[in-house]
């Protein structure tokens, strides 16, 4: 049995303190995972980071992930992870993106491209949308850059997306399973027991495989205890722990389906995430 670790990272505080203590959990466990890195601005140390107005967010000061945290975010490389892009803007994204302009999802894109390349001395070889937020705008984005795949949405096996008339030969890796947050806002499931409910929803297979989603502010954080659990369990159950990469290896692409991408109700019934839906005939 198969399962890809895909992290988000969106904030400095999670790289500065997030991502060191995942790398040496990943090292202790000679684990390879999949990095989704925003090396934009970063405004979440201000209050109610998510819904600040563009007008008032264009005047804050803000220091920039991709600067202020290079050599952490180098050590990402060093340690032989998966490196892929997240949208340069993070709070930007997150909080409106399936209405943005194909100009501004453009320039995003752009800028994240560049701001990686001149990180890593490398193209990005996939893109990872933060919180599954997505648009059409984006899925042709993806296949202009001619990109391995995407990891935008939420879904059951890959397949290449459709969205309000626009397809992509880019394929998309969704996650399967849900996020520790989301788990603990669930009757019953506390930080004491969630890790063998997300132990449980494992218990299936898929055509490709699991995709387990876990962000460098949390799970690399306060929720790191959890996530060793989880570790402990995965490779005591014999399972095969890789990247995104090492996932998309071992899928056949000839043989991928058209989906149209869908939006489905989050679990705290305050927004929407993009998610794998009806094959396209």
């Amino acid at each position: 049995m198969r399962l890809a670790l895909r992290i988000e990272v969106a904030t400095e505080a999670g790289v500065r303190e997030g991502v060191p203590a995942l790398l040496r959990l990943l090292d202790e466990y000679q684990i390879q995972a999949s990095f989704c890195i925003s090396l934009g601005p970063d405004y979440s140390s201000y209050p109610f980071s998510d819904s600040l107005p563009d007008w008032l967010r264009q005047r804050l000061p803000v220091s920039y992930i991709g600067r202020k945290q290079r050599d952490i975010l180098l050590s990402i490389d060093k340690a032989g992870h998966d490196i892929g892009i997240a949208p340069y803007t993070a709070a930007e994204w997150r909080l409106d993106a399936a209405y943005k302009t194909p100009e501004w999802v453009h320039a995003e894109v752009t800028r994240a491209v560049d701001s990686f390349t001149d990180l890593y001395s490398k193209k990005p070889r996939f893109y990872g949308a933060l919180g599954w937020q997505t648009n059409a705008n984006l899925l042709a984005e993806e296949e202009l850059l001619e990109l391995d795949f995407a990891s935008d949405v939420r879904g059951r096996h890959a397949f290449f997306p459709e969205l309000q008339g626009v397809s992509s030969r880019c394929p998309q890796i969704p996650t399967t399973l849900p996020l520790l947050d989301e788990l603990l806002i669930q009757p019953d499931i506390n930080y004491e027991n969630v890790h063998q409910f997300l132990y449980a929803d494992c218990q299936r297979v898929l055509p490709n495989g699991e995709v387990f989603t876990l962000n460098a502010e949390r799970e690399g954080r306060q929720l790191l205890p959890i996530f060793e659990k989880l570790l402990v369990m995965w490779k005591g159950g014999q399972w095969e722990l890789r990247s995104l990469t090492d996932l998309f290896k071992q899928i056949d692409v000839s043989q991928l389906n058209r989906h149209l991408i869908g939006w489905a109700p989050a679990d705290d019934g305050d927004h929407y995430l993009a998610t794998q839906s009806a094959v396209v005939e």
